[in-house]
């Protein structure tokens, strides 16, 4: 799946129609139709393994920090990570990952840089000022479904490999790959997982009204 999704060949064995919303199903919608939640745990999935990076040099890293509360009209303004001292000595580091098909027909006039480096704008519009008025720093953390990353992230992740390598005591060169390779595999997990995974939800046996007895005694 994931050779397919790099080098735009057919995938094997996928149903004719989506089970969430009835589409056709093909990579594209496969990639962005939002039923059953699958997307938000490709998100997540690539936002936990950035964290559990972060946590080996950083150790205080808090998931989902709220930058700014929200009220009657507009909703809290919430980050994915939070990390102490990454760019600054105890200096909050306020992140937000985008994982993004940059090969969406929506974006078909744009290189995969391009597509990359609009979204890290993007994100800091949203979450920069706010972030100041705390006295963070805020970075966006954003990579393809297929592995390439913003060069925002790209520094994010010399700056991690830099700081594992002087604790660890092992070479740079080797530190920062081990770091893509962990990240590159969660990418890779997260993308299949809108492939293969299912969008409907899975019913389970209600034990407080005795209904499971209904099963054994038949």
């Amino acid at each position: 799946d994931a050779l397919s999704i790099r080098y735009k060949k057919p995938l094997l064995l996928t149903p004719i129609n989506c089970d969430g919303c009835g589409s056709p199903f093909d990579l594209s919608h496969a990639l962005s139709c939002r039923r059953g939640g699958l997307v938000t745990q490709r998100h997540n999935e690539v936002r936990d393994a950035i964290g559990d990076l972060a946590a080996l040099a950083w150790g205080q890293v808090t998931k989902e920090p709220i930058v700014r509360e929200g009220d009657n009209n507009t909703p809290a303004l919430i980050a994915d990570l939070a990390v102490r001292g990454v760019w600054t000595a105890q200096t909050e580091a306020l992140f937000d990952v985008r994982v993004i098909d940059t090969d969406a027909q929506s974006y078909s006039c744009q290189t995969p840089p391009a597509v990359l480096t609009a979204a890290e704008k993007e994100k800091k519009r949203k979450y920069s000022a706010a972030c100041e008025e705390r006295r963070a720093l805020f970075t966006p953390l954003c990579v393809s479904v297929d592995g390439l990353m913003g060069k925002e992230c790209t520094k994010f992740i010399q700056r991690l490999a830099d700081r594992l390598s002087l604790a660890w005591h092992r070479d740079y060169s080797t530190t920062i790959n081990w770091i893509r390779t962990r990240l590159l595999f969660a990418i890779i997990r997260a993308t299949i997982l809108c492939l293969r995974g299912s969008r409907t939800k899975w019913r389970s046996v209600n034990i407080s009204d005795g209904s499971p007895l209904d099963f054994i005694m038949s």
